[in-house]
């Protein structure tokens, strides 16, 4: 299962770029600016703006009812200027333009899902299949199915390699990203980190304010961390409340390279800290975090994922100890501190 993600993964990111950025969510993103004629329009000026290789489309308007809509597409103009026998050039030539428009196309409006209008488009008889879609917005626009189906496609390949509640990357894309950063830094001084992050007391607040009440919560902290993820670096959610970082690290050296990890671990816990909007501070979780580091030349991914959960649970265990007031336990597990550090 991981080899077939990672797979589309790279598939994806060979043919899209950076598919993340270029999955469209409403049908607003996919529309381009559509010419505009009135229904009473000569027919034969209609052929002007279709001597352009660039207009494919043109809409229609009705100057006797706005909220009437039609469409001209390329190959409904073409149909009706050849004709049955050959003559539709000359028989058309002085009629106007609402008389081979199509008066009842596919209308969405801009915030219709992409999912949505793709699957209605392919629902039409086979010969408007594959008609543009107008986006009947303040300007109009249209929207190509061809366009539609790929943004479904790519939409839907993105969902697959993303947890459906946070957005974030999964489990299997965190590995393969890390797999990726330490590929790229065989044989360099740079080091991957990867900053490991638990929602403090996530079971208290499902059990205490319910389910739906965490997951709103949750996803806010995701978007939290996506929004200030520094560039080029990887979010993703790893477990149930555990969120993770991966970055690349260029280091000086070893002081310097545990300087810049840990700055990096405070500044995400302090910009997370702040309640999102519309949720109470009372509500709004604390965070355990460590972090870790491979040495010069990348590591592995199962060496940082491994020791990040295993510092990871040692942090969680003494803060329990902490909360349960046992000092002379915590004083056998290493004193009062939190967070690690750790070098791999």
């Amino acid at each position: 299962m991981d080899d077939d993600l990672t797979l589309l993964a790279d598939r994806l990111q060979h043919a899209l770029g950076d598919y993340r950025t270029t999955a469209a969510a409403t049908v607003k993103e996919l529309a381009r600016a559509v010419d505009v004629v009135d229904a009473d329009m000569p027919i034969a000026r209609l052929e002007v703006l279709f001597r352009s290789p660039h207009v494919t489309t043109v809409a229609v308007r009705d100057p006797a009812d706005p909220a009437r809509i039609g469409l001209v597409t390329r190959t409904r103009f073409t149909a009706a200027m050849t004709g049955r026998l050959g003559f539709g050039r000359a028989v058309h030539a002085r009629r106007e333009t609402g008389e081979i428009a199509d008066w009842a196309p596919l209308v969405a409006p801009p915030s219709a899902p992409v999912s949505e209008v793709a699957v209605r488009a392919m629902e039409r008889h086979d010969e408007r299949r594959y008609d543009d879609v107008i986006v009947a917005g303040d300007v109009w626009a249209v929207a190509s199915t061809s366009d539609l189906v790929h943004a479904l496609s790519t939409l839907l390949a993105v969902r697959s390699l993303h947890d459906s509640l946070t957005g974030l990357e999964h489990r299997a894309m965190l590995q393969h990203r890390l797999a990726e950063r330490c590929a790229d830094l065989h044989g360099t001084a740079g080091r991957v980190v990867l900053v490991l992050l638990d929602v403090r007391g996530f079971r208290h607040l499902n059990a205490t304010r319910g389910f739906a009440f965490a997951d709103v919560v949750l996803a806010a902290l995701s978007a939290r961390l996506r929004g200030i993820a520094p560039v080029r670096s990887d979010a993703a959610r790893v477990g149930g409340d555990e969120l993770a970082l991966a970055a690349t690290l260029h280091a000086r050296d070893e002081q310097h390279a545990a300087q810049v990890a840990e700055g990096l671990r405070q500044q995400l816990v302090e910009r997370l800290a702040v309640p999102a909007s519309g949720i109470e501070a009372a509500d709004w979780p604390s965070l355990h975090a460590v972090v870790v580091w491979s040495e010069p030349g990348g590591g592995t991914p199962d060496e940082l994922l491994r020791l990040a959960q295993r510092r990871l649970g040692e942090a969680k265990d003494r803060w329990r100890l902490r909360a349960s007031g046992l000092p002379e336990v915590r004083s056998l597990l290493g004193g009062d501190e939190l967070v690690e550090v750790v070098d791999l």
